[in-house]
């Protein structure tokens, strides 16, 4: 017998006495559990059944489960922030651990492509995960492949057809009405604001547990004097509907103590979320429903689920179209771009109130299709054409976007001439100062002085008062500070500033240089100063586009083969 082959041999008896040796020593193992809601933690297999059944089945496994983790929460929306589960991970890692066990392979993951990419990663890394009630699998072999496949299909399949039952439940449940009071059923969420929740016992379900409804009343809770509720219609009817812009809004509800929604104080952007047509058809009293997607991107209003008379209204339909008919008169503003700011960044040139529809005022937005992208009224997608008419115009985004970016080429090729050109700035600068500063700006600029000088005191007043938030409120009042400084400027004003035609022709050639390479929200803020405006005419199927320079007004008409009647989505 060769040398080597007697070492082969006393080396394989030492390997496998060390292996019998190390066999009797469990291994360590991790635990992990989850359940998609609170409501499955109570009614399906809950996380303590799932550890019990998991440390009950680990000796035959030859392993000890030192550690136990667990996680309430949906893998299919909450893919990318589990910190419990990562937290598992990464003491596994760090503690040597190999096993990690859990129930089944969904609680792992729902999603097929993710759990198995998530299995491979782990094992990878040296860690094999254990499912209860679930085939082991060989990766190492086509069958096993195929097992795990099949058996993160089947968790996924599964997940899908829940999805599907529980919002078939919805829809029926929010158009259902109780019996004793004859509001609509609610689906749970947080109500709009100046309503609360009522819960309502009905009967039994199926395993003899109380069956819980909900609906909604209006909220009778007083702060500064009034009714939550009788808030809601002051902001509404009185301030929004009037043309109080979002953060005229947010300042007079932090001014008076009104409690925020969530936060401690509010923002813009809750404003912003209260004034859609969404919200304010619920303030009108109707049921509305599948609404957004579980990314929170709007649905089209032909998939919402609108049931009228579902709750107390706090508004009339009148006042809510008042309301919608002040946010269109600001859209385009620096009031709107402070609540959204996704109009500047939009790649749409044209959205944030530059086009408009001369049918019923609304902007023009960007909306994109299986067939292309395109600008329609906003009245079309946000409320069914109501306000404006059938059918919507759809209006290819890069043909009007080229004939406008060609009508300012050739304005520009006019402003070759320097002194020309100079003249016509100097003459538009005459005319924008005159609409701020002249006659008119100055009769109006004591109201507005005094109008601030009032608010100026009432912050001052807070602060005195206890006010906690110190940062705002000197924040707040720099701005008022700097508006005082504006409006007394404007009575004191001489004559409107003249350029020369060095810094005209410098001023045009960085245009030219920004509109050819600029990013969308600098080439938008530019298209502002140089259109005077684009108006979609539905009826004549035509673009109107004017310019800003007295002498250079230009018109382009986009028409024809663009809309055809089939490309009008009826």
């Amino acid at each position: 017998m060769p040398a080597w082959s007697e070492l082969l041999q006393d080396l394989t008896r030492v390997s496998k006495a060390n292996d019998s040796d190390q066999s009797t020593l469990p291994d360590k193992a991790f635990a992990w559990a989850r359940v998609s809601t609170k409501m499955q933690e109570q009614r399906g297999l809950s996380i303590p059944e799932q550890l019990r059944d998991i440390r009950g089945n680990a000796p035959a496994q030859n392993a000890q489960i030192t550690r136990e983790f667990s996680s309430v929460g949906s893998v299919f929306r909450h893919r990318g922030d589990r910190p419990e589960f990562e937290r598992m991970i990464a003491q596994a890692k760090a503690e040597g651990v190999k096993k990690i066990f859990v129930h089944d392979l969904s609680r792992l993951s729902r999603d097929s492509e993710g759990g198995r990419a998530l299995v491979r990663k782990l094992r990878s890394d040296g860690i094999e995960i254990i499912s209860l009630n679930d085939p082991r699998i060989d990766p190492e072999t086509p069958m096993g492949v195929y097992v795990e496949a099949l058996t993160f299909a089947k968790g996924e399949a599964y997940s899908l057809d829940v999805a599907f039952h529980t919002r078939k439940g919805c829809r029926a449940n929010i158009q259902a009405r109780d019996p004793e009071t004859g509001w609509c059923y609610k689906n749970g969420g947080l109500p709009p604001w100046g309503y609360r929740s009522v819960r309502l016992q009905r009967g039994l379900d199926k395993r003899g547990l109380p069956l819980i409804k909900c609906v909604w009343a209006l909220d009778d809770i007083v702060v500064a004097g009034r009714p939550t509720h009788g808030w809601v219609r002051h902001c509404l009817v009185e301030r929004a509907a009037a043309g109080a812009s979002l953060a005229e809004l947010r300042d007079f509800c932090n001014q008076t103590g009104i409690p925020a929604r969530r936060k401690a104080y509010w923002g813009t952007s809750t404003w912003n979320a209260i004034l859609q047509p969404s919200v304010l058809m619920q303030f009108c009293g109707y049921g509305v429903w599948n609404v957004h997607t579980k990314k929170g991107r709007e649905r089209p209003p032909d998939e919402w689920v609108i049931v009228p008379n579902a709750h107390p209204a706090l508004i009339s339909e009148d006042e809510a179209r008042a309301i919608m008919a002040a946010r269109r008169r600001a859209q385009g503003t620096a009031a709107i771009l402070a609540g959204s700011g996704r109009s500047e960044t939009s790649p749409y040139l044209l959205s944030g109130g530059i086009f408009k529809c001369q049918r019923c005022g609304s902007n023009m937005i960007g909306f994109r299709t299986s067939s292309g992208e395109y600008y329609i009224c906003g009245s079309q997608p946000y409320r069914k054409g109501m306000g404006c008419g059938r059918p919507g115009v759809y209006v290819p985004r890069r043909a009007v976007e080229a004939e406008v970016c060609k009508g300012l080429s050739e304005l520009l090729n006019l402003c070759a001439d320097p002194d020309r050109f100079t003249r016509q700035v100097n003459a538009e600068l005459r005319r924008h100062w005159e609409e701020v500063y002249g006659h008119a700006g100055r009769s109006t600029a004591p109201k507005q002085l005094e109008q601030v000088e009032a608010k100026i005191a009432n912050i001052r007043r807070t602060v005195e008062d206890g006010f906690a938030d110190a940062s705002w409120a000197n924040a707040r009042l720099r701005e008022l500070l700097a508006e005082r400084e504006r409006f007394a400027a404007a009575l004191d004003r001489g004559k409107p500033p003249q350029l020369d035609s060095h810094t005209v022709m410098a001023y045009r050639r960085e245009t030219e240089k920004l509109m050819n390479s600029g990013q969308p929200a600098e080439r938008k803020r530019l298209l502002r100063v140089w259109v005077q405006e684009i108006k979609l005419e539905p009826q004549r199927l035509e673009v109107k586009i004017s310019y800003r320079l007295p002498e250079a007004v230009m018109k382009g008409v986009v028409a024809g083969a663009g809309f055809e009647p089939a490309t009008f989505g009826l």
